[in-house]
């Protein structure tokens, strides 16, 4: 929860102490002024009395000069981590550094038996989770973020019950119902063939230069046409799969 000054908790706290410290110093010397008159008219034993309570008086300023000196360190030194840290950046699979192990070991590491003391105790869990998970950043991205927000639920300074229901009702299932869709089906033995090839491309990534200029000139048209190379790449099948205007595939 973020404050404003007029209201930020630390700092109404160091103001109080501060008055606090101020009156006690001033009611001290009144009560010196008092003892210098009163050591006129009054017995010894008032005035070692008056004494006793000066010095009292004297060591409760001293605490509670050391008390805002520590608090004013306190806060300060909050003030410069945040300054300096800022938030803690979510964790990603899909943007761990490329040839860093030890980063990738060290997720595997908390993931693997995570998966295995919670996750996949539920049974929509291991039904969804294809053997070949782990040949699918996606599904490994999903079940990152979802173990760091069960942690957040469970064992964070703001774990709480509202963010324990949110796992279960909401975080849980919505990752538990997108695995299964990722990877309807697939299995190891489908990964085979396409080892080593690119994982990713963007259709058309080297064609790019006639759409920015139906974009500039003429976007109100339906853009430029496609090559059959561009077909050929575009369907499953291939040109032979595209019917032509007669009806029939060519």
């Amino acid at each position: 929860m973020q404050y404003d000054d007029e209201k930020d908790p630390g700092t109404a706290a160091l103001a109080a102490v501060a008055g606090l410290a101020r009156a006690v110093e001033k009611l001290s010397r009144d009560v010196a002024a008092m003892k210098t008159g009163l050591q006129q008219t009054a017995s010894k034993t008032a005035v070692a009395r008056l004494n006793d309570t000066v010095a009292s008086l004297g060591n409760t300023v001293e605490s509670f000069e050391d008390l805002l000196t520590r608090l004013a360190a306190k806060n300060n030194g909050r003030a410069k981590s945040a300054d300096s840290s800022g938030p803690e950046p979510v964790r990603s699979w899909l943007r761990l550094p490329e040839h860093d192990e030890a980063a990738v070991q060290a997720v595997l590491s908390e993931l693997l038996p995570w998966m295995e003391s919670t996750y996949l105790r539920y049974a929509p869990g291991r039904e969804s989770l294809p053997p070949c998970w782990l040949w699918h950043p996606e599904i490994v991205e999903e079940l990152l973020w979802l173990m760091d927000a069960w942690t957040a639920a469970y064992d964070s300074d703001e774990a709480s019950n509202k963010l324990v229901g949110d796992w279960h009702d909401r975080q849980r299932p919505g990752v538990t119902r997108r695995i299964g869709e990722y990877a309807p089906g697939c299995d190891v033995l489908q990964h085979r063939d396409a080892a080593e090839l690119r994982a990713v491309a963007v259709p058309l990534a080297a064609d790019a230069d006639p759409f920015v200029t139906w974009w500039t000139t003429g976007r109100d048209t339906n853009g430029p046409a496609p090559t059959p190379e561009q077909i050929k790449a575009g369907r499953r099948g291939g040109l032979a799969a595209v019917p032509n205007t007669s009806g029939v595939q060519r």
